[in-house]
């Protein structure tokens, strides 16, 4: 969101430039329990990325999403630019390959299928989702699709530019498993319109998150699921872990929150309210406290420590000391959740290490072994979050066997071998 930065205590997004002298750094509030230390660093120790972008300082920063299958950062500024960041993983630095004008007001940025050239974005000043296409070598990129939110049967209303500023894609699988339910049916919901999710839309007028299962194919064809109140009156990003199972929302409020919640939803009077496990207070760095975009590395399918990526929106009229330090990386970082899969889905429970799966997450070909003996006359089963068998393959001998999954739908699987009087059992997730 783009505003004066002279008069931002009397914009409407009513974010308050808050100039106390204090470092970034984040303090859990348990529901139950009084505030803590949680592990991270102060922004002056986090590492600037500024400069790995443009040495003379960026404006508008507004969305940040980490795609873990390509080790690639992507930002959006809301005056029209996508940039994506690579990591070399060899010696952990950050190189820029992409740097291209896209349209409208895009203010943050999901992907749905890691390894696809496409990604989506929620444009606030036109009310849309919109989905882009780009080349390989991110040297040109285009409108694909598009869903307009104040059309039906959406009942979302313009409030200028209050409106919608995050995006984040839910599969379905994780759906399931939390017993998601439709704020507009109060029934269960996973997706029906072919994207195999759900976006998530967090809007700044009240805080609620709304949700929209949308046709990938087709302009404008979508189903309006529900929106959901939160623990505060403005949302302005969204992150969701495929490994935890928990979706993170960043409220822009002048004293800001990162909150966490689980997928499930009560009733509180009218609204259904998404359940929060911990909410984390943002102590604001010195001067520009807009802080707008998040991201973060799944928790339990990163090799080495996680990192979490936050950016303030300066406007072009603030100090260059703000232009050349929008974005800084936290590294080491403590995230929530469980790594154990079994507290996702009952039919995760009593599984063993014996099977050896790789790549995990994955979306094309696994690799499969088991960790002491080659398979012998083995079978082979995936099963779905619904204890469904997909997939079964029988008599696989060898010491290892590759299996096709892209046609199975994101989510969470079991991976069942069975051989002479033994069976053995892991968890895998598809994306």
């Amino acid at each position: 969101m783009k505003h004066n930065f002279c008069m931002v205590i009397l914009a409407a997004r009513i974010k308050k430039v808050l100039t106390v002298g204090l470092l970034f750094v984040f303090i859990p509030f348990n529901i139950s329990k009084a505030q803590l230390p949680w592990p991270s660093e102060t922004w002056n120790a986090a590492v600037n990325l500024t400069s790995t972008m443009d040495i003379n300082g960026l404006t508008d920063l507004s969305g940040l999403h980490w795609n873990p299958t390509l080790n690639r950062l992507f930002l959006v500024q809301g005056s029209g630019v996508l940039r994506v960041l690579e990591l070399n993983t060899v010696n952990n630095t950050f190189s820029q390959i992409g740097n291209l004008p896209i349209i409208g007001d895009p203010e943050d940025i999901t992907q749905v299928n890691y390894s696809l050239n496409e990604f989506y974005t929620i444009d606030e000043s036109n009310y849309k989702i919109i989905k882009y296409n780009y080349t390989t070598n991110l040297s040109a990129l285009w409108e694909v699709k598009s869903w307009n939110l104040l059309n039906p049967p959406s009942p979302m209303t313009n409030t200028g530019k209050t409106g919608p500023e995050g995006i984040a894609f839910v599969p379905d699988g994780f759906l399931s498993a939390a017993g998601f339910i439709s704020q507009s049916t109060g029934k269960l919901y996973t997706s029906t319109k072919g994207m195999g999710g759900l976006l998530f839309i967090a809007h700044q007028d009240l805080g609620y998150i709304w949700v929209f299962d949308v046709n990938p194919n087709v302009n404008d064809d979508f189903a309006y699921v529900g929106k959901y109140k939160t623990n505060r009156d403005e949302s302005c990003d969204l992150e969701f872990d495929r490994s935890t199972g928990l979706l993170y929302i960043l409220h822009n409020i002048g004293v800001n929150y990162l909150e966490v919640n689980d997928l499930k939803s009560s009733t509180i009077g009218l609204d259904r309210k998404l359940n929060i496990i911990n909410e984390y207070t943002i102590a604001n760095p010195v001067g520009n406290t807009n802080i707008e975009g998040f991201a973060i590395k799944p928790k339990c399918t990163n090799t080495g420590n996680i990192s979490v990526w936050l950016c303030r929106d300066v406007e072009s009229i603030e100090s260059i000391d703000y232009q050349t330090d929008c974005i800084r990386e936290y590294n080491p970082f403590t995230a929530d959740g469980d790594c154990v899969f079994n507290s996702v889905s009952p039919i995760f429970m009593n599984s063993n290490q014996q099977i050896n799966l790789y790549p995990n997450p994955s979306n094309q070909q696994i690799t499969i072994s088991l960790a002491e003996k080659e398979l012998k006359n083995a079978t082979i089963k995936i099963i779905d979050a619904k204890g469904q068998m997909q997939i079964e393959k029988k008599n696989i001998t060898g010491e290892n066997y590759i299996l096709d999954v892209s046609n199975l739908r994101n989510g969470f699987y079991l991976i069942e071998i069975s051989q002479e009087y033994s069976t053995s059992t892991t968890k895998w997730l598809k994306n």
